[in-house]
């Protein structure tokens, strides 16, 4: 029997992915399929590398506030507010020039042809370019070219990609959804500076975003990051309906925006928790499968 995990979008939140694999392993549950979706697509591949689950925790919590500009640096372009450079050279360190079928576990990702909103899935070819692709938010990040298609966030179309890790050969199925929409209430901001031009409030919005800093009442960024996440969990309830997985588990990120990626700690925390809760639960029903 052959045990896969669909890893679900979900930008800083989906560090927690780190977390629900290290409860999965510590009790013997080792994936032989990883299907991901954006930052569950980047969690997910270097796991199907064989990049250890403590050299991604050490990875992660190596992101500082102060180290954003560089990991996301700016770029005010029609291609994207942030150019996708440093994520490609920050995974480069540790993915080189790897493909996708020579990975020691089955990978694939999902992406979205940002023409005709085709899901593509992208189980061949450097494995880079496929995260790249599958968490390249519209307008956030820049598309990325493949075959002749334009590829942007797989999250559009399927956020937990359980129907993936199936055809890729799974037949127990444990999907991880992190995407949790925020309740906290922005702080209204007290005024604006005099004078501040359009260009101007884009940069300061965009600087606030990459260094962490709040912005009060949402800015422009903000609203579009939390559009996404209201879509991608509307759309991750639709798509559960139709490809429901054997142990779904839900991460409870509504405290956490998806800029905060240096929150490690405690995000991987929160999927270390909510494994343990019901990792008995798994335990038994893998003991039931396979009869």
């Amino acid at each position: 029997m052959k045990i896969g995990v669909a890893l679900g979008a979900g930008s800083a939140k989906g560090l927690a992915h780190i977390g629900v694999l290290q409860v999965l392993e510590e009790n013997g549950i080792k994936p032989d399929v990883v299907a991901g979706t954006s930052m569950g697509a980047v969690v997910g591949g270097a796991y199907a590398a064989g990049i250890s689950l403590e050299q991604l925790e050490r990875v992660a919590l190596s992101i500082k506030k102060e180290n954003m500009k560089q990991l996301l640096p700016r770029q005010l372009s029609l291609k994207g507010m942030v150019s996708n450079e440093g994520v490609k050279r920050f995974l480069e360190q540790f993915l080189d020039a790897k493909k996708i079928e020579e990975l020691p576990l089955k990978f694939g990702c999902v992406a979205t042809d940002i023409y005709t909103g085709e899901e593509i899935r992208l189980t061949k070819g450097p494995i880079v370019e496929a995260i790249l692709a599958s968490a390249a938010i519209p307008s956030f990040f820049p598309v990325v070219e493949h075959k002749g298609r334009f590829l942007a966030d797989g999250g559009l179309v399927n956020p937990v990609p359980v129907s993936l890790a199936r055809s890729l050969g799974a037949d127990f199925v444990i999907g991880v959804n992190v995407i949790s929409i925020s309740r906290r209430k922005e702080r209204l901001r007290e005024n604006e500076e005099e004078g501040e031009g359009f260009v101007e409030r884009m940069k300061n919005a965009l600087r606030k975003l990459i260094e962490g800093e709040e912005e009060s009442p949402p800015n422009m960024l903000a609203v579009f990051l939390s559009a996404i996440d209201i879509m991608e969990e509307q759309i991750v309830l639709s798509k559960l309906r139709l490809h429901p997985p054997d142990v779904f588990i839900h991460v409870d990120t509504s405290d956490v925006s998806s800029k905060e990626y240096y929150r490690a700690r405690e995000i991987i925390e929160k999927g270390r928790k909510v494994t343990q809760k019901i990792i008995d639960y798994i335990k038994y029903l893998l003991e039931s499968y396979r009869g």
